[in-house]
């Protein structure tokens, strides 16, 4: 339904929205790409991912510097993909999760929210799905009903039933009214990422904005939008999965004097898996990361699983030996360790030393170090970062990929 800018609270709507944009230049791209439509579905304002839903009652009843909190507060939402993200969570908690996870992003904006906001300054940090959880315990409520499509009230899904805060979150849908699964969920969330990236740089070249998106949203979004083991098993797949080649001869058969191909990886190439023991990196935590690596050995088979221990320096194992290597389908199994200092290159370079030939490195670590540019040169494989604490790629040449993992 077409809307002119004369009406009293469209108005106010459209000029809240271009106030953001002079103060966050490219992430208002991502705000102006959703169309305001009036409803009673919300009795505040809400979004599917699509669009931009409000109340014409709760814009009346807000000043200008609240609802343009409330406008940022429901772009965040896109931009943290809280509307493809819900899965079994409650609605409602999950509503509540997503506002604590968002508010802290538009207090720290300076912006001025509603008093009927929630917010607590103990969830800086955390994903809403975390939030979530710490909620859902002390609730005793994780899990909902089946609610795939509009409820018995006429309600979108993923609507909470009875909010008595400012702004809602709805499961993003087709066109039929039913939630977004399968290719369809991950198509969607690849085209925020896209808004996402080029929000990023439209901040950086501008520069005048007084909302940074990469101080913070950008990572949060990021954060938000990886499942580290999906990212584990899509970086896994790439690097061992191209055509036969005689080009590197498989290792499991060219001892017997079997000149067999490989695949680049699928059965013909090692998988480096580098664990930081520098004592903020746990061996639990990294056994339960290397069970996740054995989960998919079926499907990428490698040759072996190489791991390496280091802190400052190469760790040596419990036989003395500089390395354990995994053949076939034995289970991999992390040994206790810690130290000291932390440094990246060793690894690296004993690989170089050995013969090891990776067909991909995935160092595990708390990312607290940085890697040299020689190193970087000279790596000619894949590398993931699979940090339990920052990008390592943040105070280095930017090298590798990168995933967040939270266990």
């Amino acid at each position: 339904m077409y809307q002119s800018i004369t009406d009293p609270e469209y108005g106010r709507l459209v000029r809240a929205r271009s106030r953001l944009g002079s103060k966050a230049p490219g992430y208002a791209g991502i705000v102006f790409g959703l169309p305001l439509i009036e409803t009673t579905l919300t009795d505040t304002m809400a979004t599917d991912g699509t669009s931009m839903f409000w109340n014409r009652a709760f814009v009346q009843s807000v000043p200008d510097a609240e609802l343009e909190a409330v406008v940022l507060h429901e772009g965040l939402h896109v931009t943290l993909m809280h509307h493809l993200l819900r899965g079994d969570i409650n609605p409602d908690l999950w509503n509540q999760a997503c506002d604590y996870a968002i508010n802290i992003i538009v207090a720290d904006a300076g912006l001025k929210l509603p008093d009927s906001a929630l917010f607590d300054t103990k969830y800086r940090g955390l994903s809403a799905k975390q939030i979530a959880k710490l909620l859902g315990d002390d609730q005793q409520q994780q899990q909902s009903q089946p609610q795939d499509a509009q409820g018995d009230d006429g309600k979108p899904s993923g609507a909470p039933s009875n909010p008595d805060h400012a702004g809602e979150i709805w499961d993003a849908t087709d066109e039929d009214g039913e939630r977004l699964s399968g290719d369809d969920l991950e198509d969607a969330a690849e085209a925020v990422r896209r808004d996402i990236i080029v929000a990023a740089e439209v901040e950086k070249v501008t520069g005048s904005g007084t909302i940074n998106i990469s101080d913070g949203v950008l990572d949060a979004a990021k954060a938000a939008s990886v499942d580290w083991r999906e990212a584990l098993a899509d970086f896994l797949s790439k690097a061992f999965g191209s055509e036969p080649t005689l080009a590197r001869p498989n290792r499991r058969f060219i001892g017997g004097g079997d000149y067999f191909p490989s695949t680049e990886g699928v059965g013909g190439g090692d998988l480096v898996f580098a664990i930081d023991t520098s004592g903020s990196v746990s061996s639990q935590e990294a056994q339960r990361f290397a069970d996740e690596i054995d989960s998919l050995r079926d499907v990428i088979k490698p040759d072996r699983v190489v791991v390496i221990y280091c802190d400052a320096r190469i760790q040596r194992t419990a036989g003395g030996d500089l390395y354990d290597e995994f053949l076939d389908h034995n289970d991999i199994e992390i040994e206790n360790k810690s130290g000291g200092g932390t440094r990246f290159e060793p690894p690296f370079k004993l690989c170089q030393q050995e013969g090891i030939d990776p067909a991909a490195l995935i160092y595990f670590t708390d990312g607290y170090a940085s890697l040299s540019r020689e190193v970087q040169q000279e790596t000619g494989f894949p590398v993931l970062w699979a940090s339990t604490g920052v990008d390592p790629r943040t105070h280095t040449d930017p090298f590798g990929d990168f995933v967040k993992v939270e266990m």
